[in-house]
């Protein structure tokens, strides 16, 4: 007979591929490995004792040896994964601070577990006094850590799971709002209470040591925890300004994440659907109502739309999909809605009384007794990934919709006059307008409050009118913006078209044909910080009398095929208040919106003339105020 060591913890299997048993092996544990065998499905098992106690499992559970100094990928997910399921918390949040923590070894596909030059263990970077926080607690040790386990990378994420699982409770109590990834990460390295106060607007432009000076932390002190735990690769010391240090986590966190979704693909796990998925544009004095869509969501919003909208694909897909769109924000709207008119989830509101008609035909009015659409929900599904990302709604804010060949409400008339959005086909008997109507007080109805919708691993916060909001400011100092610019240049997030040098070189100050302005700097920064792929400057200073060019205070953006996933996050009020925006002009019938659906001017929504508009749809016009 051998022994082998257990990697995590795992319950044993009454037979190969049997049930579980109440038999629950800690992590770390020698077990006696007493034969082996394949189940039904060929896969193979290990029959173990664990001290007395036999029963089957499944290899990846184990190991040879307990001296282990390094882990691969694929290793250290399917830890995550163990980890996750016994705590129920998310694989690939523990992935992703591991991406993070573990700086260029994470790079080389092998996580080592060699100590550093300063006393930090990767895959997490536990110090051993850090360690001995969280693995002689009572609960560390119901848990299966053990003081060893400092130096197993398996050990390390259970303790990272425990301890983001602690966090996130804490932090939603007292934050009041959406928990997300930064949260708990920042949690993870300062505390509970530094990570608050960190995410603090009054706090952004402030220096890091200052800020956690505050709270008992010497300069000292805090220049070895950064050195400890790796932000000093992220160049962001104490000295670093908290919004550069917030921006540079974020992303961080985010290419950490990317990389947890493709391991995880190999295991039969998705991300859950839980607040801390992923890292979430969500702004850290986020207050608002927070949407989590679950599958039976998903199933109600595509019966409802099948028998609201499936007829509009008689006029095409995207026809289709528009009206399933509509149908959907409708919904949601009537959930953030803060009266008393409409209930506050999504099956609710789908069943309330009087609303929806094809509810009210079945026999016992709820939607589950309209037939399911397959095909539909998948373009719900679709959409509510694309809101959760940061799409707009396609109604702005509506809670109304009607077709004026089936119905004749009271305050039809004026939602047709005056539409947020028409699905269908107008020359027809199939069409939805959507709108803000009458109330019988004679006011009229108003967008929603501020939102946050959470599918599938992803969470986006919203304005009333659909909007999406922007989540960090960019640092206020120039330094730190140049520094941050620089890096996006390196990492492809911002290009330049031809004459490239020299618009690189009006961005940074460090050319000899003009300059940006430090605020259209700070406005560059933000646009790369949110745009889903990259931008790509094709002007900044140029000659023209009265131009914004001229002064430095513009640029324009030749790839206008962003337009779509960037506008929808800049070219709203708050973010153009922000900033100091001045003007924004772009021609969005190329993106499939009104010809003025994105434009200001002077800094308020503004419909610029036709020539104008004709001008500006080869690329996407940013000017800022002085």
């Amino acid at each position: 007979m051998t022994t082998a060591i257990a990697k995590f913890a795992f319950f044993l299997r009454s037979a190969p591929g049997g049930q579980l048993t109440d038999h629950r092996v800690l992590a770390e544990t020698e077990l006696t490995v007493l034969g082996e065998a394949k189940s039904a499905d060929g896969k193979q098992w290990f029959n173990v004792d664990d001290h007395g106690t036999a029963g089957w499992t499944r290899p990846d559970n184990l190991r040879g040896t307990a001296l282990v100094r390094s882990i691969g990928e694929k290793e250290l997910a399917a830890a995550s994964v163990a980890v996750a399921k016994d705590l129920q918390t998310n694989a690939g949040y523990l992935l992703a601070v591991a991406h993070v923590e573990s700086r260029e070894d994470w790079r080389n596909g092998v996580i080592t577990a060699n100590v550093d030059d300063k006393g930090a263990f990767a895959p997490y970077r536990f110090t051993k006094d850090s360690w001995k926080v969280i693995a002689e607690t009572d609960t560390g040790r119901e848990l299966g850590l053990r003081e060893a386990g400092l130096s197993f990378p398996d050990q390390q994420s259970l303790a990272v799971g425990f301890r983001s699982k602690q966090d996130a409770e804490v932090l939603a109590k007292r934050l009041e709002r959406f928990v997300t990834s930064l949260d708990l990460y920042l949690a993870h390295i300062f505390g509970v209470t530094a990570a608050i106060a960190l995410r603090e607007p009054s706090a952004q432009d402030k220096k890091l040591s200052d800020q956690l000076g505050k709270l008992g932390l010497s300069a000292s002190e805090l220049q070895d925890l950064l050195a400890n735990r790796g932000f000093l690769t992220l160049n962001a010391g104490a000295d670093a300004v908290v919004a550069t240090l917030l921006e540079r986590c974020r992303v961080a966190l985010q290419a950490g994440l990317d990389r947890a979704a493709t391991l995880l693909r190999d295991f039969s796990i998705e991300l859950p659907e839980s607040s801390d998925a992923s890292f979430n544009d969500i702004p850290a004095d986020f207050k608002g109502v927070v949407i989590k869509v679950e599958p039976d969501d998903v199933d109600a919003l595509g019966r409802l739309c099948s028998e609201e909208v499936g007829i509009f694909k008689k006029f095409g897909e995207q026809v289709l999909t528009d009206g399933v769109g509509a149908v959907v924000d409708t919904v949601i709207n009537r959930i953030v809605d803060n009266s008393t008119e409409f209930e506050n989830t999504i099956q609710a509101v789908i069943d309330e009384r009087s609303q929806f008609s094809p509810v009210l035909a079945t026999p016992n009015k709820t939607w589950r007794e309209l037939p399911r659409s397959e095909g539909v929900s998948a373009i719900v599904d679709a959409h509510l990934k694309r809101r959760a990302l940061g799409g707009s709604s396609v109604v702005l804010g509506a809670m109304h919709f009607f077709n004026p060949h089936a119905s004749n409400p009271d305050w039809g008339p004026e939602v047709k006059a005056h539409p947020t959005f028409i699905g269908g086909n107008p020359d027809t008997d199939f069409v939805h307008y959507h709108g803000f109507p009458k109330k019988p007080d004679g006011s009229f109805y108003k967008p929603p409050g501020s939102y946050v919708i959470f599918h599938a691993g992803r969470g986006h916060a919203f304005n009333g009118d659909g909007s999406a909001m922007a989540a960090l400011s960019a640092p206020m100092v120039d330094d730190d913006v140049t520094k941050l610019l620089r890096e996006h240049i390196a990492n492809g997030k911002i290009r330049f078209q031809p004459p490239k040098d020299k618009l690189r070189g009006m961005l940074l100050g460090t050319g000899n044909d003009g300059s940006a302005t430090p605020l259209l700097r700070r406005l560059v920064l933000h646009l790369a910080s949110v745009v889903d792929t990259f931008i790509e400057i094709s002007s900044i200073v140029r000659p023209g009398g009265g131009s914004f060019h001229q002064t430095g205070q513009a640029v324009d953006i030749g790839n206008e095929d962003v337009a779509g996933s960037l506008l929808p996050k800049v070219a709203i009020q708050s973010v153009v208040n922000r900033f100091e925006i001045d003007e924004i002009i772009f021609d969005s019938r190329k993106i499939g919106s009104k010809t003025n659906r994105y434009n200001f001017n002077e800094g308020q929504p503004f419909a610029f003339d036709e020539a104008t508009i004709n001008e500006h749809g080869n690329h996407i016009h940013f000017a800022v105020k002085v």
